[in-house]
């Protein structure tokens, strides 16, 4: 019995207070509701609204700006777009007061001043036009309905030949420019013909051509100011990419253009709510495409900088920052029109974090593309310009890191795309890193060349390596390597230290005709490809017999006339870096 009664005790603890929340709860499952607000004072009944809205225009009237947000705020504007409530507010305001000054002269009196009671019309349209009514809101404000605000328009029409009622206050037109503009217009221009007045379709007109020449003077201007502005910091654009840069703030200013134009326009809140809709999505369009090409102008001008440079690693991060910016800024774009255009993507959040698996699964060769492109940037295998040949035979010149890719230029002029994923695990064999770039040949001489002048011809030729400005001088090798059949085979091993293919060709061009003039000097004839058994006149002296000539001297005499060649031929400068063109910078000929 005891445990029985501790178990009753236990249960009834855990129950308590669950009943005391079933209580509490509202019935058939409904959210608890919260304390509703209180109810303004000038809003309580269908005299304090009349009063607050005609005391708010009085407040105008004398000079206060103010008096129109509280008169307006007698109106439900809940048929009015919310960002242009405020301005559209004060206009029906206007027109309401317009409206009353020539149905009545308002006795407070005469409305309820009870906060229940029925809808109260103040007058009831002869032409079908609408009514004016007020009515209590499920908050326990009285406003004029929406459907009097609605009607405001065709009723304004349809009074306005009609006297202003003795006593009535003058509306302040100068406070709202539509009607003053509308005021302004000759009578014949106020007809409605399709919807909308005639003054108000010339009006849509004027906007529209004027939109469009503010659109190609603003192009003009921004692209005039933005090249000069490049200009001052050295860098020269395309007038094209330019004007492509500035069109998005064109189309920016055709629609604030609109937007400031509708606000003398007056339209119908209708026809109000769709142009304002319109323009809040060109706005936003345009303002995202502006942010879009700027990241193009941008890089171009970071791109021809970048160029100037010695080192390469700006070039490949420049068309990197500009795809990840551009792809930023379409994502954020999605999401600020969208917000813009109050579209909820709560829903497609939502979507995105149920598929996530999905979305993982699907996007790992997206994610591996990513990693290698960081693999490029971090540990840089390579950088624009370079000639690499990576695993699977691919060959050329480094074009362009993107994002997902990496550009290869090869040697046929053809483009390869290749994932920047392979670059995790292939082989990237970069021959535009090398600092040095071998040359190897044997220079072939006659037979019959005297042991001097073959030692003091590799001495000169040693000479030349040490004397040319672009060939490695802490490592080179001439000597007589072999005998062949027809002649003495000299091995020439070298280094050229140039940054291309171009620069190596042009370099060992100016070496080995320094070779064939140091040959000429000192009577070193070539072989031919068959054996002369027949001595020629022409035959070559020895420089000094072995007998009376020491090998230094031998040595001394060929670096001598290396010297004397030199000196004929001029100083030996390292000349600036050959790049004929780009194709030609492809060659692969180098070892």
């Amino acid at each position: 019995m005891s445990r029985l009664r501790a178990l009753l005790v236990v249960t009834a603890l855990v129950a308590a207070p669950a009943a005391c929340l079933a209580q509490d709860a509202p019935p058939n499952g409904e959210a608890p509701t919260t304390a509703a607000a209180p109810v303004p004072p000038g809003l309580v009944s269908p005299r304090a609204t009349m009063r607050t809205f005609l005391g708010g225009m009085a407040e105008a009237a004398a000079g206060d700006r103010r008096g129109l947000s509280r008169a307006a705020s007698c109106l439900d504007l809940s048929a009015v777009n919310e960002t242009v409530r405020a301005q559209k507010g004060i206009e029906l305001a206007l027109q309401l007061k317009q409206v009353l000054d020539r149905v009545r002269l308002m006795v407070y009196e005469e409305l309820p001043d009870g906060a229940q009671g029925e809808a109260f019309v103040l007058h009831r349209d002869a032409h079908g036009q609408g009514d004016v009514v007020i009515d209590r809101r499920p908050d326990g404000r009285w406003l004029f309905t929406a459907e009097t605000v609605r009607a405001l328009p065709d009723l304004v029409r349809s009074l306005e030949h009609l006297d202003v009622v003795a006593g009535a206050v003058d509306i302040p037109f100068h406070l709202s420019p539509s009607l003053w503009l509308r005021q302004q217009v000759p009578p014949s221009l106020r007809r409605t013909s399709f919807l909308l007045e005639h003054w108000q379709w010339a009006g849509l007109l004027v906007l529209a051509l004027g939109g469009l020449v503010c659109d190609k003077l603003l192009v003009a201007f921004v692209a005039l100011l933005t090249r000069l502005w490049l200009r001052r910091r050295g860098v020269t654009l395309e007038q094209a990419l330019l004007v492509r840069g500035a069109r998005p703030f064109g189309l920016l200013a055709m629609a604030l253009v609109w937007r400031l134009g509708d606000a003398l326009l007056a339209l119908p809140t209708q026809a109000h709510n769709v142009l304002v809709v319109t323009l809040n999505f060109v706005v936003a369009v345009a303002g995202v495409w502006g942010a879009y090409r700027l990241i193009d102008v941008i890089a171009a001008g970071l791109a021809q900088r970048a160029a100037r440079t010695e080192t390469k690693v700006d070039d490949l991060l420049v068309p990197l920052v500009r795809k990840t910016a551009k792809v930023f800024i379409a994502a954020m774009g999605l999401v600020f029109v969208a917000e813009t255009m109050e579209l909820s993507i709560s829903g497609l959040l939502a979507g995105v974090g149920l598929g996530g698996l999905a979305f993982a699964l699907a996007a790992q060769d997206t994610v591996k593309n990513l990693f290698g492109s960081l693999t490029v940037v971090v540990d840089r295998p390579f950088q624009v310009g370079d000639w690499v040949v990576i695993d699977g035979g691919v060959e050329g010149t480094v074009e362009e890191v993107g994002f997902r890719s990496t550009r290869i230029r090869t040697f046929y002029d053809s483009l390869v795309t290749l994932p920047n994923a392979l670059l995790l695990t292939c082989k990237v064999d970069n021959m535009g890193a090398r600092r040095y770039r071998r040359w190897r040949t044997m220079l072939s001489i006659s037979l019959d060349t005297p042991p001097d002048t073959v030692e003091a011809f590799c001495e000169g030729i040693r000479e030349l390596v040490r004397q040319h400005p672009m060939t490695r001088k802490d490592y080179f090798q001439v000597w007589l390597n072999a005998y062949s059949a027809s002649s003495l085979d000299v091995m020439l091993y070298i280094f050229h230290q140039v940054p291309d293919w171009t620069s190596e060709l042009r370099e060992r061009q100016r070496l080995m005709l320094d070779i064939l003039r140091l040959a000429r000097a000192m009577n070193v004839r070539l072989a031919r490809p068959v054996v002369d058994l027949q001595r020629t006149t022409g035959e070559p002296e020895p420089v000094a017999s072995a007998a009376t000539v020491t090998m230094s001297e031998i040595q001394a005499e060929g670096r001598a006339q290396a010297r004397a060649l030199l000196r004929a031929v001029g100083p030996q400068e390292a000349p600036p870096t050959a790049r004929l063109s780009p194709l030609v910078d492809r060659g692969d000929g180098g070892e």
